[in-house]
């Protein structure tokens, strides 16, 4: 079994906190280390470090080099720049299937919390078994804590063999859709966490994005070898970013449903999609507030405030607002807007 993790990433639901230097997988919060290291510490309690792989685009390997000097230099994989999810799975299929053959490999990405790692490996090993018994692609569902619009969505099906088969996945909901999804049990989180054998992930790639798998197969016999990464170079240039949600996962779940499997996770999980996001790893003070910082409020309920130590964050008469106090920037929001941070960060560049 081999896991590869997804550091491409930049976090900019996250900003001032995550910045372009700085991806959200860099920084620590609610952990003690930052959370990729936590996610490579994690696999390593059960799998051997020489099968632990880790794709990330090379600029931001430099600011990310110090955090993963635990894995060999070989098994990094560099994309030329970032593509979104499935241009980097089928790069890392395609490099593991070449070194290793057909195996059961996990994707799963940097910036999850996860602390139970018993439950956790528990469930990665039910849905390697499953992968293992045929061309299946398994993914992780989480039961929803409360109706969260921060999050895509699986419907499960039935149930066959300890999963249930997939009938489709959903985008992030509008807020009365997320209420329906959260009291009807067959629906769950999407945690973006896969298992499957590199061979059934490949052949579906050929299949439902064929230009891709045969270019990237291609570009993959010169791995290793002189002008690897400009043909790589070449071929990520004329790629437009999707996401493995929508190049792979969504078609086959309409086409092929018995191939897209899920478990339900017993393991607890938090992916800090967005700032409202950390309401559920701190607790909250009896005016339902979470302070990461110092500072001095009169009349505040409901709200996050996170800034530096040094600096001092004053509040008056506010309800569900979101204060985060960086060297990088200030950022002040509606906590019901805080999906929008990231499109607010695209006015003025801060991530390019």
């Amino acid at each position: 079994m081999y896991a590869v993790i997804m550091a491409g990433g930049k976090g900019e639901r996250l900003w001032p906190k995550s910045t372009r230097g700085k991806a959200k997988h860099m920084i620590s919060l609610g952990t003690r280390n930052v959370m990729i290291q936590e996610t490579i510490n994690r696999l390593k309690e059960k799998l051997p470090i020489d099968n632990i792989f880790l794709v990330t685009t090379k600029k931001q390997f430099s600011s990310l080099k110090p955090y993963v000097t635990s894995i060999k230099k070989e098994n990094i994989i560099l994309e030329p720049f970032g593509k979104d999810t499935a241009p980097a799975i089928c790069l890392s299929a395609l490099i593991l299937k070449k070194r290793f053959g057909d195996q059961t490999m996990i994707v799963l990405p940097a910036d999850h919390i996860i602390k139970n790692t018993k439950a956790f490996f528990k469930d990665l090993l039910s849905a390697g078994k499953i992968a293992e018994s045929g061309p299946n692609l398994l993914t992780i569902g989480i039961k929803p804590r409360h109706p969260s619009i921060g999050y895509g969505y699986i419907e499960a099906g039935k149930k066959i063999k300890g999963c249930y088969v997939v009938k489709r996945f959903i985008e992030k909901p509008k807020k009365a859709k997320a209420e329906a999804f959260y009291k009807n049990k067959n629906y769950l989180w999407n945690s973006g966490i896969f298992v499957w054998k590199t061979e059934a992930i490949l052949s579906m790639m050929k299949k439902y994005m064929p230009d891709l798998y045969y270019s990237f197969e291609d570009t993959c016999r010169f791995e290793g070898k002189a002008g690897y990464a400009i043909r790589l170079e070449s071929e990520y240039s004329k790629l437009k970013p999707i996401s493995i949600d929508y190049a792979i996962m969504e078609p086959v779940s309409k086409n092929e449903r018995a191939r897209i499997l899920c478990i339900k996770a017993d393991f607890d999980w938090v992916d800090i999609g967005s700032w409202s996001s950390i309401e559920e790893i701190y607790d909250k003070d009896t005016d339902g507030n979470i302070i990461l910082s110092n500072s001095s409020v009169i009349d505040v309920k409901g709200c996050i405030i996170v800034g530096d130590r040094g600096h001092k964050i004053g509040a008056i008469g506010l309800k569900d607002i979101i204060i985060v106090q960086t060297k990088s920037g200030t950022l002040v929001c509606d906590k019901n807007r805080a999906q929008e941070v990231k499109d607010l960060v695209k006015t003025f560049k801060a991530f390019e």
